[in-house]
């Protein structure tokens, strides 16, 4: 594409019009940011609106349940809301004067986010919330299957905008785009956040501008002899089973003690799974995995109900069933199954011995998974604190997750996490970060330094045992030749 071309193209106009929008943001104080924020927020928030793009959603991608995607909504953007609250992001955003240091927030200008397939407008939602508040204007590409779905989202920003008088042009859906648009749009932004599958992560971190972006879950985790196994059961299968297992924070494997195997499998039973025998997980399969192994985009997504009936897997005496188990002898890393499935299905094998297990754990990750998550089912006690501190130095992840849901990375009311919709998995998984990208990711500091009294450092302190200066070298007299002094050392020939 020429000069004139990128001048001229759609993805040009709407990227100007958004640094136009953009330029007037620098003029906000904080309560107007705020305001704009809430207003949007709440459009946002509405259950009838939220509901209205979660139907719209499961009828453009097929993808999730409504009630599923209007949970995972909602609870993201009041947590989101919640993070965001009486947090400072214009103006000094850090003053100390013990060090001279005054820090300016400043916006990034105008970023492009790029929406994937699965829960498309609750991604929308919370990042735009976050680069309102940041001040940053954002220019939307949208997976094809997505786009009316996040239409009905930008519909909402929109009247919240207008609400209070804010330009629309902050926030701007790029028209029905194929992958050389949003690669053209990733180039003239100012800053790129990336959600979806690992091809549209890579395309943004090539594309020249600094981008943020999420990696693959695959989620796995130990259940130990300690944990609460009625728990344990309840939080994985409903995990598994959540928005029929398509988030990339769903539990996918379960790892568990030999011991306590056939009871956990029981509790699995008793709170939404089907436990499926060898020759029904064998059909299972063939149905989940095209024959050269990759993920078939039919299974995707859909119902443990119609996986089940697409596999012969009789599940009418399980009322409620919403995931489907498949039990190996043993992990297997690079098994198929032990891969991510973003369908409703969880892997589940025995361990004998808590080391071979964390190893076994971080095998399976670096095949499909480095760098998202894990996490552990155990009691309490030094035992317990001490197998968790044995996995989380081991495991080349972002999260360790204790005792709960891995759902719960993305952000919990019951966690410490804040709330997102990139779960960024650090240099392990292809990422530039290594935690949850919130608004703090979408600022640009411009620091004050000032000159303070001077703070020269001890040596000693700092070098410790270290710090001996060596013995000085004799010197030779003026006009000596070292090169000729001492016994046995011959001087250069001419």
């Amino acid at each position: 594409m020429t000069v004139t071309d990128l001048e001229t193209s759609v993805v040009a106009a709407t990227v100007a019009a958004a640094r136009r929008a953009g330029a007037r943001t620098r003029h906000w104080d904080q309560i107007r940011t705020d305001e704009i924020v809430r207003a949007v927020g709440w459009e946002l928030y509405r259950e009838d609106r939220v509901r209205t793009m979660a139907r719209r959603s499961l009828e453009c991608t097929g993808l999730g349940t409504v009630d599923d995607l209007v949970t995972l909504h909602r609870k993201r953007v009041l947590g989101t809301l919640r993070d965001l609250h009486g947090r400072r992001t214009v103006g000094v955003i850090e003053d100390r004067p013990e060090l001279g240091i005054r820090t300016l927030a400043k916006p990034l200008g105008v970023v492009a986010v790029v929406a994937p397939a699965t829960a498309p407008c609750a991604t929308i939602a919370t990042n735009t919330l976050s680069l309102l508040k940041t001040r940053n204007a954002v220019v939307i590409s949208a997976h094809p299957s997505a786009y009316e779905a996040v239409a009905e989202a930008v519909a909402a920003v929109h009247d919240g905008l207008r609400r209070v008088g804010g330009d629309e042009s902050l926030v701007q859906l790029l028209e029905r785009s194929d992958r050389a648009d949003s690669e053209e749009l990733m180039a003239a932004a100012d800053f790129v956040v990336a959600t979806g599958g690992p091809g549209t992560v890579r395309r943004a971190y090539r594309s020249g501008t600094p981008a943020v972006g999420a990696g693959t879950g695959n989620s796995t985790f130990l259940v130990d002899e300690l944990a609460d196994l009625g728990v344990a059961a309840g939080t994985m299968c409903a995990g598994a089973g959540f928005n029929n297992g398509t988030s990339c924070s769903s539990e996918s494997n379960a790892l568990v003690d030999a011991r306590s195997l056939r009871r956990f499998l029981e509790e699995l039973t008793l709170r939404g799974g089907r436990v499926c025998t060898a020759e029904e997980s064998a059909r299972l399969e063939r149905v989940m995995w095209t024959p050269d192994g990759r993920l078939d985009r039919t299974a995707v997504g859909r119902t443990a109900a119609e996986l089940a009936r697409r596999s012969g897997i009789d599940v009418s005496a399980g009322a409620g069933v919403r995931t489907l188990v498949i039990v190996r002898p043993e992990p297997r890393p690079g098994e198929r199954v032990f891969t991510e499935k973003l369908a409703p299905v969880l892997t589940v094998a025995p361990y004998r011995g808590f080391g071979g297990a964390v190893d076994a754990l971080v095998s399976i990750l670096r095949v499909s998974g480095i760098g998202h998550s894990c996490g552990i089912h155990t009691g309490v006690g030094p035992v317990a604190e001490q197998r968790i501190s044995d996995l989380a130095d081991a495991v080349p992840t972002c999260r360790v997750m204790v005792n709960q849901s891995t759902m719960g990375n993305a952000g919990s009311f019951d966690n410490g996490l804040p709330f997102t919709s990139v779960v960024a998995s650090g240099s392990w998984g292809g990422c530039s970060q290594s935690e949850n990208i919130t608004w703090r990711h979408f600022l640009n500091r411009t620091t004050i330094s000032r000159p303070t009294p001077e703070r020269i450092p001890d040596e000693r302190e700092i070098f410790g045992g270290f710090a001996v200066e060596p013995e000085p070298e004799p010197t030779e007299p003026d006009g000596g030749d070292p090169r000729s002094v001492g016994e046995g050392i011959a001087t250069p020939s001419c």
